[in-house]
């Protein structure tokens, strides 16, 4: 990860989690749980699963309730030290391992290592090289085994850029796919962002098998997400829909899912 992304979530962690407790990160974490829950390995006591740049733990400690093993791993030691104190509190320790890594290189796991792959929350939109993170998660991931990526949009940033009038992003992200963060110096730091169809390509380039695409959301926008029956209305669209390809495509993050095949 860029030096500056990492300086920004090690600034950022002691307050991360609250800063996602909304209406719309609630509505995306079941979006997300939604496809998680039908990649989870039948044999809870054997399996291994890999929460790749997991940052505080959202997924390994809701996996590791569920009975199952778990590394989790960040480059970012601040947001892993918010993630430990977590795992201490519930009592997980013997079922998450935390481990400080760069999703780019992950020579300490050996070929095949792991039942389940999950790189939620964007790690590899904010890692230094895309296309290497995958090719490490597909090594490190085990024949059949599930892969789960969720990246930035590109379309999103697009039309975000459109909307600023900012055309010197826009000329940049045709050009590089690259966007840029903003942080609390505002300075700053790039993110990678795909297309659906850029996405699956990186899959299909390291022997993994299709399975899903979702757009993450693809309704919310700037509905009144605190009112109750608008909320629960989006989410019943977004489970039933966000999966529709040409849906998923205006999602504000997209997620593709897959099963490596040897």
């Amino acid at each position: 990860m860029d030096t500056t992304s990492t300086r920004y979530y090690n600034e950022i962690a002691a307050s991360y989690d609250a800063d996602y407790k909304t209406p719309f990160w609630r509505m995306y974490n079941e979006v997300t749980w939604n496809y998680l829950k039908d990649c989870l390995p039948e044999n809870k006591t054997d399996s291994l699963v890999l929460d790749a740049g997991g940052g505080t733990g959202l997924w390994a400690v809701k996996l590791a309730k569920l009975g199952y093993r778990v590394v989790l791993t960040d480059v970012s030691e601040g947001m892993l030290d918010v993630a430990e104190k977590k795992v201490v509190a519930e009592g997980l320790s013997d079922r998450i391992r935390i481990i400080n890594s760069d999703i780019t290189d992950m020579r300490q796991f050996q070929d095949n290592a792991f039942d389940l792959v999950l790189a939620e929350g964007d790690p590899v939109s904010y890692c230094s090289a895309p296309q290497k993170a995958i090719k490490e998660l597909s090594r490190v991931c085990r024949k059949a085994g599930y892969i789960t990526v969720s990246v930035d949009n590109k379309l999103t940033w697009m039309k975000r850029s459109v909307e600023r009038c900012d055309f010197a992003a826009v000329d940049k992200i045709m050009s590089t796919g690259i966007a840029m963060m903003p942080t609390t110096e505002n300075t700053g730091y790039p993110a990678f962002t795909f297309t659906i169809d850029e996405l699956e390509a990186i899959f299909r380039k390291n022997n993994v098998r299709l399975v899903r695409t979702v757009g993450k959301p693809v309704f919310a926008g700037k509905h009144d997400l605190e009112d109750e029956d608008i909320y629960n209305k989006l989410l019943e669209y977004e489970l039933r829909y966000a999966s529709v390809r040409w849906l998923a495509a205006t999602g504000g993050h997209i997620a593709v899912i897959g099963q490596k095949e040897y």
